[in-house]
């Protein structure tokens, strides 16, 4: 998917033109280091769990603790269950929802709502749908798709984000606070040894970025060296492109070629077609701050798959410490 480059200037506030285009990156190492894999001792039924990490080979974005988070806020995990407004089964179906999302996914002549393996495929494929076509309205991706499955996608679209419906605005906040329980931990450490260190530190960064996400800013249109290193509370990065960065980080030795397990507040590199590159800040936890995915000059959460094997296939370089010794001190506008 071809999409505006990034060329950083020295001061941030001017821009380019540029294009950037991925060639995609190994399936297999992405989805070694996200967080998208069930716990072993995550609180499952055992007879779910293949149908969960098979459910969620739909899109990058629907996990399979995501599914299971959403099972248990929806059903507490009864196949039987039945909702005072009639939805059924595990993922809690209305009869119109089944209707156009159900089929007989394990081929065992049924095709219902109940059957766990039904369900589990249709609420994954439903999700998928969500996230995509919800793609262009603010707020965290995946935060639309659990209000849309709550409260409708035209109740999300028309209020611009998750709507301020008490219900829906609970059911995301259920989702989200049983999501751990679900994931296998990975390491997400912040720590750095830094020759240059930054006015903010590795966790300041990061809650920066998510602050910035939430703001809904449209400032950073084809900025995203500036972004990151204003994360760091940097005025300005000091540094032409993310290419110009990476080349600095490599002939320093502080480049991790292909590592596909950075730490969380590590800086990700990508290559393009043109001499701009792409950077963003990784979160942990499987999570990225980027500029320009999602919508242009906005800074938007998304998962590290998505970047290389979801949607945009960008070729992934490796990541790198935050170090900017070219950055101009003064006021960030991040966060």
């Amino acid at each position: 998917m071809k999409k505006s480059g990034c060329l950083i200037p020295l001061a941030a506030g001017a821009m380019a033109a540029l294009s950037l285009v991925g060639l995609g990156g190994s399936d297999e190492s992405r989805a070694e280091s996200s967080v998208g894999q069930l716990a072993d001792d995550a609180p499952v039924p055992d007879a779910y769990r293949p149908l969960l990490e098979a459910a969620a080979e739909h899109c990058p974005d629907v996990t399979a603790p995501l599914l299971a988070a959403q099972i248990d806020a929806e059903s507490g995990w009864d196949p039987e269950q039945v909702s005072p407004r009639g939805a059924k089964g595990l993922a809690q179906f209305t009869a119109a929802t089944w209707a156009e999302w159900g089929r007989d996914a394990d081929g065992n002549g049924q095709n219902s709502p109940h059957d766990p393996a039904d369900a589990i495929d249709a609420q994954a494929r439903y999700m998928c749908f969500l996230i995509d076509d919800l793609a262009d309205v603010p707020g965290d991706p995946i935060d639309n798709a659990l209000a849309a499955y709550n409260a409708g996608p035209h109740t999300v679209r028309s209020h611009g984000g998750v709507p301020p419906i008490r219900e829906t605005q609970d059911y995301v906040a259920r989702v989200n606070a049983l999501l751990p329980r679900y994931q296998a931990s990975l390491p997400t450490a912040c720590d750095f040894t830094l020759a240059h260190p930054n006015p903010r530190t590795c966790q300041e960064a990061i809650d920066a970025a998510r602050r910035e996400a939430d703001s809904g800013s449209l400032a950073w249109h084809r900025l995203c060296l500036a972004f990151v290193a204003e994360a760091y509370g940097w005025a300005a990065s000091g540094e032409a492109t993310g290419n110009t960065a990476w080349t600095r980080m490599v002939a320093s030795g502080l480049a991790h070629h292909d590592d596909p397990n950075p730490p969380a507040g590590a800086l990700l590199f990508y290559a393009t077609d043109d001499d701009a590159g792409h950077v963003a800040l990784y979160l942990g936890g499987g999570q990225v701050a980027t500029n320009d995915i999602v919508a242009d000059g906005r800074i938007d959460i998304v998962s590290l798959d998505d970047l290389t094997t979801g949607r945009w296939h960008l070729t992934y370089r490796g990541w790198a410490p935050p170090e900017f010794p070219h950055a101009a001190p003064g006021t960030s506008h991040v966060g």
